[in-house]
């Protein structure tokens, strides 16, 4: 099984390589070796690898043939776009691991695309119509590889050699956005779209950072007219608008457009397809469950996705839920049990994780009622289940806050608590606490609990899942009521990480904390919400003030404590696509294997973090850690 996450990086990929594609000027098609080479197909779908070497095969015969300049321009330019594709698919289609770990993703390499340069440097010393769409193809395969001064340089040589083309200013734009001036990127889509209204990869860029930014009415109608398109910019189009529709809180168009991406099918290979369809299907599933409240057309779904991609254990967990919703609770036992006896040769599965948590809170009864904000791991069906060998006392609180009534919400952050809750309850923590969608009176009542339990303590943990944001220097918190103008309140209504941070130091022997909360200003895109949705379909909105990105560093850290950010000061974490949180699933393999000191957690989980997402979110790490295991070596064996 792979994650939508890998799909959606091949389809990204080829969405910006078809621009440079459609753009090359026909040509008559009279040698079969030149027709199989610039295969036409790769305009609209991915390209199986079979396909991709087929066709590069034949460029190299077309290549060392060519009876004109124009025609070996051609062969070189397609033979350069086949083998550099064929890098970009292979490392982004991994499978999982054995034990059901995701595979770290590296993107590819200056060595791996070198034949790839090779051709596309002869394409561009060719004096011919394809010119402008190699050095815009070499500018993508420098940005791909992190050569960012010699991307730059080739777009501008771009722009000059075919100033029609809008491709190089999306290739620019993307620089910007790299960069973190966002009205730069927005102005040279703008640009590009005036060239050309209906440049696909124009649209879908426009649409999505529009998206991102929170101005949903202009996203809508960005990813609208890339849907129109159709193949390759449809399906990804989609799945963005989808996610439009439902933060504009039109529940029904969601789940119609995540529907219609699902009954896409030519845009990829058929075993691909599928598996993406899967993926799209449990995703309008749980919609369907979770906000529609329609358990039939739910089910429906997961029972197809369950035939599509058998071993997606996504579509058993929604078909789980179905029966809990139902109140048939043996029958949802059943199947968290048919995961977990399906899984045993991968115990790092997060979906295994995942029915292990929920099968505990349906089976074993709350065996008491804590209170304050916190819900002992008993009550909620998660209890140690393996006592520590070496002795010490470890106590781990786990806050996840998803649900949000005004700001954004983060799908992914109450189940990350439930399954890292889970997870520590069956490594070896002596007691697991649980707090989830906390208002601002419980969420200002945990450090006064956590100091008070961490005194009694020698190892503490504390997870922290949910909107975070910084003002003045000062790190906050944010809790699930908080209004449109609460960061005008912060310091009354939201929560010090210091103060967080401070209470687990109470422990004897050291705490790690641990900040999931590294994301763009929730309040700053709730009021680009609220904005976009009293606008309607009426005059696009002035462009977007500059976001306050991310925390700022924890360089307070009390001796023997570690404050873990998801992501560098001033950058924003991935929230994930299902259950594909990048920071917890790195977090979660890198304990799982037992022994490991404080220090040797933090730094291999930022390893692995930063490889799963290409380089785009690297951890930070604040504090001296105490050379301690946080799990002792014998407690997960």
């Amino acid at each position: 099984m792979r994650h939508r996450s890998a799909f959606a990086r091949t389809l990204r990929a080829h969405a910006l390589l078809t621009g440079l594609i459609l753009a090359c000027p026909a040509f008559a098609q009279s040698a079969a070796d030149l027709s199989v080479c610039a295969d036409e197909r790769v305009k609209t779908a991915v390209l199986s690898p079979a396909q991709l070497a087929a066709a590069e095969a034949a460029c190299g015969r077309a290549l060392s043939s060519a009876a004109t300049d124009v025609d070996r321009q051609k062969a070189a330019f397609f033979r350069s776009l086949m083998r550099f594709l064929q890098v970009v698919q292979a490392g982004a289609q991994k499978p999982l691991k054995a034990d059901g770990s995701q595979p770290g993703y590296a993107p590819p390499t200056e060595q791996q695309i070198r034949q790839a340069l090779a051709d596309i440097d002869v394409a561009i010393g060719i004096e011919g119509p394809l010119k402008g769409d190699a050095l815009a193809l070499r500018a993508t395969m420098n940005q791909t590889i992190g050569r960012h001064s010699e991307a730059s340089a080739d777009v501008g040589a771009a722009m000059i050699a075919k100033p029609e083309d809008p491709t190089p200013f999306v290739q620019r734009a993307l620089e910007h956005e790299r960069a973190g001036d966002i009205n730069a990127a927005l102005a040279d889509l703008d640009h590009a779209l005036g060239l050309e209204p209906t440049a696909g990869t124009a649209l879908s860029a426009r649409g999505d950072l529009l998206r991102r930014l929170g101005y949903l009415s202009r996203a809508r109608t960005d990813l609208a007219g890339a849907i129109a398109l159709g193949p390759p910019f449809r399906r990804l189009a989609l799945i963005r608008k989808s996610e439009v529709e439902l933060r504009m809180g039109d529940l029904r168009a969601a789940y119609t457009d995540l529907i219609a991406a699902s009954r896409e099918a030519n845009d990829l290979p058929r075993k691909d397809a599928a598996a993406q369809n899967a993926e799209l299907l449990i995703s309008a599933g749980d919609l369907a469950l979770d906000k529609l409240k329609d358990p039939d057309t739910a089910e429906k779904h997961y029972q197809e996705a369950a035939r599509l991609a058998p071993a997606n254990w996504n579509a058993a967990l929604g078909l789980a839920r179905v029966e809990e919703q139902r109140g048939a609770s043996a029958k949802a036992a059943a199947i968290y049990r048919r995961i977990l006896a399906s899984t045993k040769s991968t115990p790092r599965l997060l979906e295994r994780i995942l029915a292990s948590y929920r099968l505990k809170q349906l089976t074993q009864p709350a065996r008491r009622a804590d209170a304050g904000p916190f819900r002992s791991g008993l009550e909620a069906g998660v209890a140690a289940s393996k006592a520590s060998p070496d002795g010490l006392k470890r106590i781990a609180f786990v806050i996840g806050l998803s649900d949000y009534t005004e700001l954004a919400s983060l799908p992914n952050a109450r189940r990350d608590a439930a399954v890292m809750a889970n997870a520590l309850a069956d490594m070896g923590f002596s007691v697991v606490e649980i707090a989830e969608n906390l208002g601002k009176t419980d969420l200002r009542k945990t450090p006064a609990i956590i100091a008070e339990r961490a005194a009694d303590a020698d190892i503490v943990l504390v997870f922290y899942a949910g909107h975070g944001v910084e003002t003045e220097g000062v790190n906050y918190l944010v809790p699930s009521d908080a209004g449109l103008d609460s960061d005008k309140a912060l310091r009354s209504d939201g929560l010090p990480l210091s103060e967080l941070a401070a209470a687990a130091a109470k422990a004897r022997r050291g705490a790690l904390v641990i900040v999931d909360a590294c994301r763009d200003d929730p309040f700053i895109e709730a009021r680009a919400v609220a904005g976009s949705r009293s606008a309607g379909g009426g005059p696009a909105q002035p462009g977007p003030q500059p976001f306050r990105a991310g925390l700022s560093p924890s360089n307070s850290a009390a001796p023997n404590n570690v404050v873990f950010h998801s992501t560098q000061p001033g950058k924003t974490a991935l929230d994930g696509d299902g259950l594909d949180s990048p920071f917890v699933r790195a977090l979660l393999e890198t304990i799982s294997a037992p022994g490991k000191s404080l220090d040797e957690v933090v730094r291999e989980t930022t390893k692995r973090v930063s490889e799963k997402t290409e380089g785009r979110q690297t951890p930070a790490a604040y504090g001296a850690a105490p050379a301690i295991a946080l799990l002792p070596l014998k407690a997960a064996q």
